[in-house]
């Protein structure tokens, strides 16, 4: 990890720092996460250490009278776009660079979005790009259905993974908040095998600044891939928020235990 990565970081941190505004409406948000995961390959153990920042810009005002303020985003239809960077640092260095973009109609309910991220694993010479794809529809004031295509390429071996799915998102915003997501997935993999998964999330908030929720993510095939997490986030002001993950996950007998801590905040 170079030092540059870092005075990026500070100088971003420190220009939000100045700019935050004690109003509960925002524009953009900053985020800043680390991770570190512990890996377990059949005996051969290994730790590695995730990085990122990124920034989401919404092209109206986010209102955030209403809800839960982790969902303000979704319950008022905002669209935006988000630049994003994340360095991994383990046995083999990796840089992550992100764009998306993401269209919310707020008469109609339409919703478009694009989603594109290259990793470049310099140590190991293995290069991959991904583009998400998603079209969906507000069919109630807080239910999103949508269907997202996903393009995975492996430059360094010339294949390509493509997967399809349909999602269903609610946010409730009564006195006590609550949401739920939900997510059917075909898989064409690389060894060409099809292959089914779901994943489910729910979180409650008993209050807009606090909430708490688990998931879990499975494959319905003969190959281990499943993952379950934990997750709690705190808004300490309007425009501050501290989250945190705890996963554990086991991938062609590849298990792995994984701490995610994420900050943000809100201009």
């Amino acid at each position: 990890m170079n030092n540059k990565f870092y005075q990026v970081v500070a100088v971003t941190v420190f220009s939000a720092l100045a700019q935050m505004s004690s109003a509960e409406n925002y524009s953009s948000e900053f985020s800043g996460r680390y991770l570190t995961a512990d890996i377990d390959a059949e005996g051969q153990k290994s730790n590695v250490d995730q990085f990122g920042i990124s920034q989401q810009v919404f092209f109206s005002e986010v209102d955030t009278s209403v809800g839960p303020l982790g969902k303000a985003a979704f319950i008022s239809r905002a669209s935006s776009y988000t630049l994003g960077y994340s360095a991994i640092d383990g046995e083999a260095d990796t840089d992550i660079a992100n764009v998306a973009i993401d269209w919310r109609d707020n008469d109609m309910g339409l919703t478009l979005g694009l989603d594109y991220s290259f990793t470049d694993t310099t140590s190991g010479g293995a290069i991959s790009d991904e583009l998400v794809a998603s079209v969906g529809f507000y069919v109630a004031e807080t239910t999103e259905i949508s269907f997202q295509y996903a393009r995975e390429k492996y430059k360094q071996i010339e294949a390509q993974e493509k997967t399809l799915a349909l999602s269903v998102s609610h946010v409730g915003t009564g006195d006590v908040g609550f949401a739920i997501e939900g997510s059917f997935s075909m898989a064409d993999t690389l060894t060409d095998n099809e292959q089914f998964g779901i994943a489910v999330s729910a979180a409650v908030y008993p209050t807009s600044q606090f909430g708490i929720g688990a998931g879990f993510d499975v494959s319905l095939a003969d190959e281990d891939d499943d993952r379950v997490f934990a997750f709690a986030e705190w808004f300490f002001k309007p425009n501050l928020k501290a989250a945190v993950t705890y996963s554990v996950s086991d991938q062609d007998n590849i298990d792995t235990n994984a701490f995610i801590l994420d900050v943000s905040f809100r201009l």
